[in-house]
């Protein structure tokens, strides 16, 4: 297994940079993530809002060049393990988040973590529940921010669900696919509601691979109990994300499950969730359990097989 230092990160996808890594599909990588950017806010005291850079506050580390991919192709990146630091932050920046507005003065805290648990006071905790916020390819041409908005191909997107046992797939849109990652988080409430977790630096152990000829449109979660698609609208356009996450699944469940449309239809009433993603765009989940739909490619492959 190779390492990727956290010296080696940067504030923007593009493909137009020298990789930090060449793999083959299916190598495993530990990607260390940068302290750097909270360590600036700590240490700049009581001046910490005017230290707010927007534009170099969330480091992503990378980019890795994958053997083989082509634009077209799909990078399955398999999440399979987090590390933290001992301490991560939590801050409420002046207009920044839903909660802005209730608490009248900045706050910024270094919170620390140990014995597997977040700790908000010596009598306050919950259990660390490591996610990656922020990842992805590089776009065919210019820059995609780190912060905001998400894209399909790579963007701030703050799913819980992309955690260790979970895949994500993005569509390459240059050769070599150039995978970064960053923004991890120690724990989150799902959709990030004051736009901050409990952010921290660490590693994220990954195993990188190529999907040919899966044409996505929109990056997509496996988990091992869920499929997950992902609808992206401008910002606070919950409503076209929305459409935009069941049209995905609808085009999954007819395309490449094979329902009718009607089975697709019912199966949607029946089963299917649609959760928030993070604030940075608006980003919408839609998730079907994938038993029902291996349950029914079982019984076909019976019923064939007594045929």
């Amino acid at each position: 297994m190779q390492t990727v230092g956290s010296e080696r990160h940067t504030f923007e996808f593009r493909a137009d940079v020298e990789p930090v890594l060449r793999v083959r599909p299916g190598e495993t990588v530990r990607m260390e993530t940068s302290p750097q950017p909270a360590e600036r806010l700590l240490a700049a005291g009581d001046g910490w809002v005017d230290a707010v850079d927007t534009r170099a506050i969330n480091a992503v580390t990378g980019p890795i060049y994958i053997e083989g991919v082509q634009p077209g192709d799909a990078v399955a990146v398999e999440i399979l393990e987090i590390e933290t630091l001992d301490w991560g932050w939590n801050a409420n920046i002046p207009g920044f988040g839903m909660l802005s507005d209730n608490i009248r003065q900045p706050m910024l805290r270094r919170v620390p973590i140990r014995d597997g648990r977040v700790w908000v006071n010596e009598a306050l905790s919950v259990p660390v529940d490591p996610m990656i916020g922020c990842l992805g390819l590089a776009p065919a041409r210019g820059a995609t921010s780190t912060l905001a908005p998400p894209f399909p191909w790579a963007g701030n997107y703050d799913l819980k669900q992309v955690r260790p046992g979970s895949t994500i797939i993005f569509p390459a849109q240059v050769r070599g696919g150039l995978f970064s990652l960053g923004d991890l988080h120690a724990a989150m409430g799902d959709g990030e509601a004051t736009s901050v977790s409990i952010e921290c630096a660490g590693a994220a152990t990954v195993r990188l691979s190529v999907r040919k000829g899966l044409d996505l449109q929109m990056p997509r979660v496996e988990t091992p109990d869920r499929l997950y698609t992902i609808g992206l609208a401008e910002s606070g356009n919950y409503r076209s994300a929305r459409r935009h996450a069941c049209d995905q699944m609808f085009n999954y469940l007819t395309e490449e499950r094979g329902l009718t449309p009607d089975d697709a239809y019912i199966l949607f009433s029946a089963a299917v969730d649609l959760t928030f993603g993070g604030p940075a765009g608006a980003v919408v989940l839609a998730s079907v359990p994938l038993e029902v739909l291996n349950a029914r490619d079982a019984v076909g492959e019976t019923e064939g097989r007594r045929a």
